[in-house]
């Protein structure tokens, strides 16, 4: 029984590693797009009280 819990723990132990792994490579393409996303937003705000006025 100890043989299958210490296969799970490191099964466990790999994935939470990749896991954080996968996060680190995504997040910085993940901040970029949100704040483009947000660049067009607010711009969009901005011209919308400009033209109105």
């Amino acid at each position: 029984m100890e043989g299958i819990s210490t296969s799970v723990k490191t099964a466990l132990s790999t994935v939470s590693t990749d896991a954080m792994s996968l996060i680190g490579d995504v997040l910085p393409y993940a901040l970029t797009i949100v704040g483009a996303v947000l660049v067009v937003v607010i711009g969009i705000k901005v011209f919308k009280r400009v033209a109105n006025k």
